[in-house]
């Protein structure tokens, strides 16, 4: 099952970046519709394995799934608005990860895990706040500022959060850094949208977010795999 909702979502990566030699406005309308094809084989996919999604985990899991379809409708429909919409939905995206790793338990702890908060801490907020100072901030208008200093602290709470999941170690890395990528992804986004468009850009993001998705997607399935039977022989 996993095989043939990988291969059709790598296959519509494959296809946006021949949809790149279109005309303008062409390509910008058919990659808006694989992408929403995308989003719904990973809805999809992880309904499969969870349906009929009988955690609160679940629902918000898929959620995040759907969310990025309201970005590709209005890139079509409101191709005004995408710059702060593309922004809002993505830290709601994050917002939604950040309930999520609760539910799962996580707590960022600083008395007897000091070493591993300043071990972690850096990495996740060092380098998305001087990405947001060095490139993004200085040419910004005040509102594009607060909102992207906004999601870079949501970010920030959010992949810390993940670092801390009470999970096997295994399952831990794979889900914390799939969020580290996808924030990544997103703010090569963030710079394409605000400061420069680069076409060679555009593919790069989004193939790292595909990846991250999937990721997270065979993270969450395997979480619930192992604590099913864990609640079992309890």
């Amino acid at each position: 099952m996993n095989t043939r909702y990988i291969t059709a979502t790598l296959l519509l990566l494959i296809l946006e970046f021949f949809l790149l030699d279109l005309p303008e406005k062409e390509s910008v309308f058919w990659i808006a519709i694989a992408r929403i094809i995308a989003a719904i084989i990973l809805t999809v996919w992880y309904y499969q394995h969870r349906k009929p999604l009988p955690t609160l985990i679940d629902k918000l899991f898929i959620l995040t799934l759907i969310l990025p379809i309201p970005i590709s409708l209005c890139v079509i429909f409101f191709p005004a608005l995408i710059k702060d919409f593309n922004l809002i939905i993505h830290a709601c995206i994050l917002c939604l990860w950040a309930g999520i790793f609760k539910l799962m338990g996580s707590k960022i702890k600083y008395q007897g895990a000091l070493y591993k908060f300043l071990r972690v801490f850096p990495i996740y907020a060092i380098v998305p706040l001087l990405f947001y100072i060095f490139t993004l901030h200085t040419a910004l208008p005040v509102l594009d500022k607060i909102l992207l200093l906004c999601y870079a602290f949501i970010y920030i709470y959010t992949s810390t959060l993940a670092s801390f999941l009470p999970i096997s170690e295994s399952d831990r890395f794979w889900i914390s850094w799939s969020v580290v990528l996808m924030a990544f992804a997103n703010f090569l986004v963030f710079y394409s949208i605000f400061i420069e468009q680069l076409p060679w850009l555009g593919f790069i993001p989004r193939t790292i977010v595909i990846v991250a998705r999937c990721i997270l997607i065979l993270g969450m399935v395997d979480y619930f795999a192992v604590k099913q039977p864990a609640k079992a022989a309890m």
